[in-house]
C-alpha cells in the first residue's frame, strides 16, 4: 500500500510548509479552549462576511496544527488513487468493496484509531461481480488478412444483478417486433441477434428513466421464459353472464341516458349483486333467477323497488326496469371487468406476443439506447433477496445514443454489420454479509458524546466507471479528514466517529441501519452527522436551522481565508462584475440559515439521522466541477477529481468536527429539526465568483436515492 501506517506517531513532529515550521499541539498539553479570533478570521453567513461568533471551541494552535497537515502534506489524492484506481468502482456487497473496506480500516487502525472496524448491518442474498467488459461494431466484409473490419467501440452499461455473457458473443442486429405482424415478416431471424429496442427519447424523465425501463424489461422477459407473465395466460375474451362481473351502462330516463352500474355474484348457492344509477338510487339485488341467457331480479333501492329483467349477449346486456309505479325504462349495460379486451390491452397483448416469439428463437440479447452521450447503471429489482437460482438468461446493454443512431444508420445504408459484447458478469449464491467501516477518534473529556464525520464508500459499477466522484471523493476526504486530525495530534473533548455508510445507492442501507441499532440515549448525544456525497466540489457550506447558525460558523471560520483557487480566482476576475471580487478565488464555508428547521434533501446518509432526530448535514459543494456528467456513468473516474477542492474539503471536514467536538455543548437542538427539499443542489456557485459552475438539479424523477 502507499501509506505506510509506522509512519504514523504520536511524538512531537515538525512540519515545514511554506517557510513555516510549527510546533504540533500534540507536543504538549492542550492550551485552554477559546474562541478562534486569530488575526484576519471571519465568518461566512447567508453568503456574508461577518465576525466570528464569541463561542469558545477549538484553540488557535490546534485549528492551526489541522491546516497546516491538511493544506501542505495532504494525501487525499493518495487515497483517492487507491480507492478508484486499485480497488476500482465499489458495488454493494461485491468483493471489490470488501476489499476497499478492509483497506480502510487497515488505514485507520495504523492512524492510531480506536476499535476501527467493518461493522456488519445486513445480508443479501446473491454477490454480484463484474470484470472487464466490451462493445464493438463489425462489419461483416473480410478484409486480405481474413479479419472483420472493426468500427467503432461503444459506451454501454448494464443493470448490477443481471447476466453477462460467456465471452465475446457477436451476432447480427434484428429489431423488436411490437406486433405478430411484424414478427411473422422476420421469423427466424432473431436466432442469435442482438435485438435493438426501439428508444423513445421524447420520453418523460432524464437519464436515470432508461435505467427504470431497463429493470422492468429484465423482469418482463423473466416472467415471460417462466409463463408465469399475467398477459401469456389465455383470457376468454368472452366471458358468460354468469361469471363474477362488473358491469357499466346506463338507465334511458325519457331519453336521458343516466350512467348506471351493476355487479352479479353466481359462485355461490344463489345470485348476488348490487346496483347503483349515479347520483341517484343504490342497493342490493335480491330473488334473482336465470333462465339461459336471461336473468332476472328485484333492486331495492332509497326509491323503491324495481324489477330488472335483462338478456346477455357475450360481452353486452340489454333489458328493462319497471319501477313500482310501473314505469318501463330501458336499459343497456357492458361488461367492464379486467377481462375484457380494450384496444389497449390488445395492443399490449400483441407486443408480449411478439416478445414471447423473438425469446423462443434465443437471443444473443438486447440493445437500448440511452437519451444522450451518458449511460447510466442501476440494479435488477429485488438484487438483495434474490436468489442466483433466479436470475434471467436474456442480457440487455445500454449503449449511448450516438453508438445507436450509428449502428441504425449503417443499416438504413443497407451495410451489413455485426455486434460484439462480452460482459464479465459474475453472479455468486450467498447469503454475503453488507458491512459500513467505523472507527473513533476518542473524547478526553466526553467520550460518549459524538460528532459524526462520514461518507458512502459503495458506488455503482457500470462498465468504465471507477466510482470516483460519487462518492470516492467524498470516503477519500472522510479517511484524509481522519489521518490529519491523528497526526496534528490534537485532543478532541467528544469522540469523532469515522464512518463509511455501505449501502446508501440502493437506499441508505448502512446509515439507516446503524441509526436504527442505536439506543435513545446514543441518539441524543450525537452532536452532529456530516456527509461528505456531493462530487469533486469542495465543501463551500450547508443549510442550517437558525438556532444552529453561530455555532457551526465559529466551528468553520478557521478555514475561511485559508484555501485559494487560482482558476476560480480567474474567472471571477475576467467578468464584468466588479462586485465579486472582494472574496473571489477563496474556498470558503457559507453556513446558510433556514428558519425554524434544517431545509435539506432526503437523497443520502444524512437522511438517515435526521430522520431520527439527529442534526444531519450534507455539504453544499461548490465549485465548478460539473457532477451530473459524471454521476452515475461511465463518466465516473479518477481523473475528474480536482485536487484543490479535495484538500479543503478534508481540511475542512477535519476542522469543523474538532471544534464541535470542544464547544461548550451539543450542537443545539430545538424541535423538529428537518424539512425537505424539492431538488438536490449538488453544484454551488462560489460566493465572489460570477463564473458558470454547471448548477444542475437533479430531475424530479432522480429524488430517490437511490441514490
Amino acid at each position: 500500500m502507499f501509506i505506510n501506517p509506522n509512519h504514523f506517531t504520536t511524538s512531537c513532529t515538525l512540519i515545514a510548509a511554506a517557510g513555516l515550521a510549527l510546533t504540533l499541539a500534540g507536543c504538549e498539553s492542550t492550551p485552554r479552549a477559546h474562541s478562534y479570533n486569530s488575526s484576519g478570521s471571519y465568518a461566512i453567513i447567508d453568503g456574508e462576511q461577518v465576525d466570528v461568533p464569541d463561542i469558545p471551541m477549538g484553540d488557535s494552535r490546534s485549528n492551526n496544527a489541522i491546516i497546516q497537515e491538511g493544506k501542505y502534506n495532504s494525501q487525499v489524492m493518495d487515497i483517492l488513487r487507491v480507492y478508484t484506481l486499485e480497488y476500482g468502482p465499489r458495488l454493494t456487497g461485491s468483493t471489490r468493496l470488501q476489499n476497499a473496506q478492509r483497506w480502510a480500516v487497515e488505514q485507520l487502525q495504523g492512524w492510531g484509531l480506536d476499535n476501527a472496524r467493518m461493522d456488519e448491518y445486513g445480508m443479501h442474498e446473491t454477490r454480484f461481480d463484474r470484470g472487464p467488459s466490451s462493445g464493438k461494431i463489425f462489419s461483416t466484409s473480410i478484409d486480405e488478412d481474413g479479419e472483420r473490419k472493426e468500427m467503432r467501440s461503444m459506451e454501454f452499461s448494464t443493470l448490477s444483478w443481471s447476466p453477462g455473457t460467456d465471452g465475446p458473443v457477436s451476432g447480427h442486429v434484428a429489431f423488436l417486433p411490437s406486433t405478430m405482424f411484424e414478427y411473422e415478416e422476420n421469423r427466424g431471424s432473431y436466432s442469435d441477434a442482438w435485438v435493438m429496442i426501439q428508444p423513445n427519447y421524447g420520453g418523460k424523465g432524464g437519464i436515470r428513466s432508461t435505467g427504470y425501463l431497463m429493470r422492468d424489461r429484465f423482469d418482463e422477459r423473466h416472467e415471460i421464459r417462466k409463463g408465469t407473465h399475467e398477459l401469456t395466460q389465455k383470457v376468454d375474451t368472452q366471458v358468460a353472464a354468469e361469471d363474477d362481473s362488473a358491469w357499466e351502462g346506463s338507465f334511458d330516463y325519457n331519453g336521458s341516458k343516466i350512467p348506471a352500474s351493476f355487479t352479479l355474484d353466481e359462485s355461490g348457492d344463489s345470485i348476488t349483486g348490487s346496483m347503483s344509477i349515479e347520483g341517484f338510487a343504490e342497493g342490493p339485488i335480491e330473488n334473482a333467477a336465470r333462465d339461459g341467457d336471461s336473468i332476472s331480479f328485484k333492486w331495492t333501492h332509497s326509491m323503491g323497488t324495481s324489477t330488472i329483467s335483462m338478456t346477455f349477449d357475450g360481452n353486452s346486456a340489454q333489458g328493462v326496469s319497471v319501477s313500482s309505479s310501473g314505469k318501463e325504462y330501458p336499459i343497456e349495460f357492458t361488461l367492464s371487468d379486467s377481462s375484457v379486451v380494450s384496444e389497449e390491452d390488445r395492443i399490449e397483448r400483441e407486443r408480449i406476443n411478439a416478445l414471447a416469439a423473438v425469446l423462443a428463437e434465443n437471443p444473443a440479447g438486447f440493445v437500448s439506447s440511452s437519451k444522450d452521450e451518458r449511460v447510466w447503471t442501476t440494479s435488477a429489482n429485488n438484487w438483495r433477496e434474490r436468489k442466483a437460482s433466479d436470475y434471467p438468461v436474456d442480457a440487455e446493454v445500454n449503449i449511448r445514443q450516438s453508438d445507436y443512431d450509428f449502428i441504425t444508420a449503417r443499416l438504413a445504408e443497407g451495410l451489413d454489420i455485426e455486434v460484439e459484447f462480452d460482459l464479465d458478469h459474475k453472479i455468486t449464491a450467498g447469503p454475503f454479509p453488507l458491512y459500513n467501516v467505523i472507527a473513533d477518534i476518542p473524547g478526553t473529556k466526553y467520550p460518549e458524546q459524538v460528532v459524526i464525520i462520514s461518507a458512502h464508500i459503495d458506488s455503482w459499477d457500470g462498465p468504465g466507471s471507477m466510482g470516483a466522484v460519487d462518492n470516492a471523493t467524498g470516503s477519500a476526504v472522510v479517511t484524509e479528514a481522519a489521518r490529519i486530525i491523528m497526526e496534528s495530534g490534537v485532543r478532541p473533548e467528544r469522540t469523532i466517529r469515522i464512518a463509511l455508510w455501505g449501502g446508501e445507492e440502493q437506499g441508505l442501507h448502512g446509515s439507516k441501519s446503524y441509526v436504527n441499532s442505536l439506543s435513545e440515549e446514543e441518539l441524543n448525544n450525537i452532536s452532529a452527522a456530516f456527509v461528505d456525497d456531493g462530487g469533486t466540489n469542495y465543501q463551500g457550506g450547508m443549510p442550517a436551522a437558525d438556532y444552529m447558525v453561530e455555532y457551526l460558523a465559529t466551528a468553520s471560520s478557521p478555514t475561511n481565508g485559508v484555501f485559494f483557487s487560482k482558476t476560480d480566482y480567474d474567472a471571477a476576475m475576467n467578468d464584468d462584475d466588479p462586485d465579486n471580487d472582494k472574496l473571489a478565488g477563496y474556498m470558503n464555508v457559507n453556513v446558510r440559515p433556514t428558519g425554524g428547521e434544517i431545509v435539506t434533501h432526503s437523497g443520502s446518509d444524512h437522511a438517515s439521522f435526521i430522520r431520527a432526530g439527529v442534526p444531519g448535514f450534507f455539504w453544499d459543494e461548490t465549485g465548478r466541477a460539473n457532477y451530473r456528467h459524471s454521476w452515475h456513468t461511465q463518466n465516473d473516474r479518477y481523473d475528474e477529481a480536482i485536487e484543490e477542492y479535495l484538500v479543503q474539503s478534508a481540511t475542512n471536514m477535519a476542522i469543523v468536527a474538532f471544534n464541535l467536538a470542544n464547544a461548550p455543548e451539543l450542537l443545539p437542538r430545538d424541535g423538529l429539526i428537518y424539512s425537505d427539499e424539492a431538488t438536490i443542489e449538488r453544484n454551488l456557485e462560489p460566493i465572489g465568483s460570477a463564473h458558470n459552475c454547471f448548477h444542475d438539479d437533479l430531475d424530479q424523477d432522480d429524488q430517490e436515492h437511490d441514490h
